[in-house]
């Protein structure tokens, strides 16, 4: 029995392998018929190969033509540089000696207008000079009315003085001229004309002036009247550079003078004189004062001055050689690019 059972095992065994190789063979058969690619012949592989050769290198072919072409039209643009720089260069080398000649002709226009400024400043310091000269015997008397003088101004003047200043009473004046200034006559709403009065001596004008001065308030009716020499108008504009410092100095009660055109200031350390409106404005400013820049009227300095600053540049000796040589070199570099590039095609 035993044996029985044992033959009876052993036959299943043997069924199930041989159904399992029936499995692989049908397995195989649907791969091959899946993918018949995979028993593609060597043959075939080798006709793929050279199929790929021969399109590369077509296109190495189309590639390289392109090249060349793409070469012929660098060089040729390179010509038309070549060409554009060296026209640039011959007008280059044509403007230079223009500009340098303009330049030439500028600075020594510039020097030229420089020496006649300093020489216009020079005639109108003498001319100012003389102006005030003829003027030394002169005053002006600044308030009266417009009007108040009646039909003759001299004898309005000499009746006013010898009635405002007792010194003068029993003096003969000698006045030579008296008028109102030449501008047209003030509005209603504006101050009156100053009356210009002009005395035969020198000393005469001066005891008018020291008596005016030492009396300080001059009164015509409800008018304020003021005593000054007749300065030429160069000296009026430099005198009125000063107007802001008078109003601050005025405002701390500080004593100051302004002989001609300086300025005498009498501060607690002692007296100080300046001569320019610019020089007194920086001490006040070191002072502690808040005061306006004054306007100068130094015109013909500051015209020199902005006339030098403008020109701005200066002539470079060698600047036509210098730019020749950087065009020479700029042209055999690209001569030599070129030659290299048709070498190489």
């Amino acid at each position: 029995m035993p044996k029985a059972q044992e033959k009876n095992t052993s036959t299943p065994k043997a069924s199930n392998i041989a159904a399992a190789q029936a499995n692989t063979r049908s397995g195989a058969a649907a791969a091959s018929q899946r993918n018949p690619g995979t028993n593609m012949d060597s043959g075939e592989i080798i006709r793929a190969i050279n199929e790929l050769k021969s399109d590369i290198k077509g296109h190495n072919e189309c590639l390289k033509q392109e090249i060349i072409q793409l070469r012929q039209e660098v060089n040729g643009k390179l010509d038309n540089l070549v060409t554009a720089v060296q026209s640039l260069s011959d007008r280059v080398d044509e403007l230079e000696p223009r500009v340098e000649q303009v330049e030439g002709w500028t600075e020594e226009a510039t020097e030229t207008l420089c020496t006649y400024l300093k020489q216009q400043r020079s005639l109108q310091q003498k001319l100012t000079d003389l102006e005030s000269r003829s003027r030394r015997n002169n005053i002006r008397i600044f308030g009266v009315a417009e009007g108040e003088e009646g039909n003759s101004v001299l004898q309005f003047v000499e009746k006013f003085i010898k009635s405002e200043l007792p010194a003068s009473q029993d003096l003969d004046l000698k006045i030579q001229r008296a008028h109102r200034t030449l501008a047209p006559r003030s509005r209603s709403d504006a101050p009156p004309r100053p009356i210009v009065v002009g005395f035969l001596e020198f000393t005469t004008k001066e005891l008018i002036l020291r008596e005016a001065w030492k009396k300080r308030k001059i009164q015509v009716g409800e008018r304020l009247i003021y005593f000054d020499h007749d300065y030429a108008s160069e000296i009026v504009k430099k005198r009125k550079e000063y107007n802001w410092i008078k109003k601050a100095l005025k405002q701390k009660g500080i004593r100051f003078q302004t002989p001609y055109t300086n300025m005498r200031i009498h501060w607690a350390t002692g007296v100080c004189t300046y001569s320019t409106a610019q020089e007194a404005q920086r001490e006040l400013k070191k002072r502690g004062f808040t005061v306006e820049e004054p306007e100068s009227t130094e015109g013909e300095s500051l015209a020199e001055t902005r006339l030098l600053e403008r020109m701005g540049w200066q002539r470079v000796a060698g600047r036509r050689e210098k730019g020749a040589a950087a065009a020479q070199r700029a042209k055999e570099k690209l001569q030599e690019f070129q030659r290299g590039h048709t070498e190489d095609s």
